[in-house]
């Protein structure tokens, strides 16, 4: 048998809240991977915690047995932890999880120097979108994110680094072609405030990658949503006036729990204080 820590403690959320889709609002998780856990917990287990109805969740026997002894190991867990909260030497492995595009105009202000001063800390970077980012953490998969415009969540502490606005740029030149990634809030919103009409858009390219886009644009393929920070890599991308904006911040994200130790102050003090 091998149980996996954070699926005992989603399941103690669950139990607390009876409700699948209340539980993981509270994780800050989808609800489908939050079943998929306490799926997994149960086959580890060899029986059903869950009395699963129409209306939410009831705990089977072997659910309310597990719950009071779940709650006991997570305890003592959490003991064991302290221990390591009282280490002084910086050093560790650190995950940090951050969008593409956020990484390629943040991480230059402090990670080489982290790195240098401390050469016992390793890093592990992740990536992807800053939702997924935020998830990720929530869920103790991740130590920090750097993500934009994260949901205040009862388990995160949130520190706003800087600020960045999206709109549309081009080359100084009118296009036809809108370049945009699809699935972002930011261009979601910016799409629907767009005038297409007035800004002589007549058809749309899409890209998942905003490097990609602002690639495009500066070899005038067409107009792009953009970050600012994106966008000033190419001297020659402006933006477009009168176009709609969406005001972003970026922020350190990261679990109270986890980040108590020396090292983990100092990645988040350097990370703070980095000009971004």
């Amino acid at each position: 048998m091998s149980l996996n820590l954070d699926d005992i403690k989603y399941f103690n959320v669950v139990a607390k809240t009876l409700n699948m889709t209340r539980a993981s609002e509270i994780l800050g998780m989808t609800q489908p991977t939050l079943s998929y856990a306490i799926k997994r917990l149960e086959n580890e287990i060899g029986t059903d915690l869950l009395i699963r109805l129409k209306n939410g969740v009831q705990l089977s026997k072997a659910g309310e047995e597990f719950l009071e002894k779940s709650a006991e190991l997570v305890s003592k867990w959490e003991e064991l932890r302290r221990i390591s909260d009282h280490e002084e030497s910086i050093t560790g492995t650190f995950s940090i999880g951050v969008h593409p595009s956020v990484a390629l105009y943040s991480l230059e202000h402090f990670l080489p120097e982290l790195c240098k001063r401390h050469d016992q800390l390793q890093f592990e970077l992740k990536h992807g979108l800053s939702r997924e980012m935020t998830e990720q953490v929530v869920s103790w998969n991740i130590d920090f994110g750097i993500v934009v415009n994260p949901r205040p969540h009862p388990d995160l502490i949130i520190k706003e680094l800087c600020k960045d606005e999206v709109t549309l740029f081009s080359d100084g030149k009118k296009h036809d072609i809108l370049i945009a990634q699809p699935n972002l809030l930011q261009t979601k919103s910016i799409i629907k405030k767009l005038n297409f009409k007035k800004f002589g858009i007549l058809k749309t390219l899409t890209s998942e990658n905003l490097e990609v886009i602002s690639k495009l644009a500066s070899l005038g393929v067409g107009m792009s949503i953009l970050p600012q920070r994106v966008a000033k890599k190419y001297k020659n991308l402006k933006k477009i006036k009168g176009a709609p904006t969406f005001q972003d911040r970026i922020c350190l994200i990261y679990r109270v729990e986890k980040q108590k130790s020396l090292a983990s102050k100092e990645i988040i003090k350097s990370i703070t204080t980095a000009p971004l």
